[in-house]
């Protein structure tokens, strides 16, 4: 019935230097270690009131065929409602307080072993919290194989092949309230330079349950980033999810778009 969540996977960019994101390598001569952060939100006040946030940490250690990334994020917002649909908020909505209206927080933990010049083997595992998607708690663990297909100054393509497994507790209502999920994974990761300052980032993941073939997951990340300085950098994400058997009560189509401000701090 239910089907995978968005799964954060090893991000594939043609240059290191663009912050939030790391270049696929075979062997590193020298340890490398990364670290950077995403910030961006909105905050309204006076006849309505509302706020949302997105933060997220991105870091990795590379040393000799070995990479160990982490992943941790989070996107909240609250508002206060205008609960009698009149078209403004009176002084009993205001006393009402805030709302939470967004709140989805993720960790993902992924180990890379580099078995040739274009190839690896991973293993991630990790969790995830959205109860606005049906989702009261998800952890999983996934393993596959690696592959890059194109490799240029300017252009990379990366293809990967996995399985992922995942226990998914759903919020009160739902029944049944739990589900265990083992699913195939195919993704394909697409990242363009078009200048030492401005590169594209597409990443499609298509995820089959093979206990239930009929309960297929389709993500797409796609991602704008312009280097403002060596450590600073403005990005512009859309991100979307369509799942065809979502938790019972939830929809099928999730989509955000996103601007942050990612700063490099390692």
């Amino acid at each position: 019935m239910p089907a995978l969540l968005l799964l954060r996977g090893l991000a594939h960019a043609a240059d290191p230097a663009f912050v939030g994101a790391s270049a696929p390598g075979q062997k590193f001569a020298e340890p490398e270690t990364h670290l950077a952060a995403e910030l961006g939100g909105a905050f309204t006040t006076g006849n309505t009131q509302n706020y949302a946030l997105n933060a997220s940490l991105d870091g990795d250690h590379r040393w000799k065929r070995n990479k160990l990334a982490l992943d941790l994020g989070a996107n909240l917002g609250q508002s206060v409602l205008d609960t009698n649909g009149d078209g403004h908020l009176d002084d009993a909505e205001f006393a009402a307080g805030w709302a939470e209206t967004g709140r989805k927080l993720w960790a993902d933990a992924r180990y890379d072993r580099f078995v040739g010049q274009k190839d690896s083997l991973y293993l991630l595992a990790g969790g995830l919290i959205d109860p606005f998607a049906g989702y009261d708690n998800r952890s999983h663990v996934q393993l596959g194989y690696s592959r890059i297909l194109l490799e240029s100054e300017s252009t990379n393509v990366v293809a990967e092949v996995g399985a992922d497994g995942a226990r998914e507790d759903f919020v009160l209502g739902v029944e049944p309230n739990e589900a265990y999920i083992l699913a195939a994974r195919v993704m394909v990761g697409f990242t363009h330079k078009f200048s030492e300052n401005v590169a594209f980032t597409d990443k499609i993941e298509l995820y089959e349950n093979v206990l239930a073939p009929i309960d297929v997951r389709l993500l797409n990340q796609a991602s704008l980033t312009a280097k403002l300085t060596d450590k600073f950098s403005l990005k512009l994400s859309h991100n979307l999810t369509f799942d065809n058997q979502p938790v019972e009560g939830f929809q099928p189509l999730d989509q955000s778009t996103t601007v942050t401000f990612v700063a490099s701090i390692l």
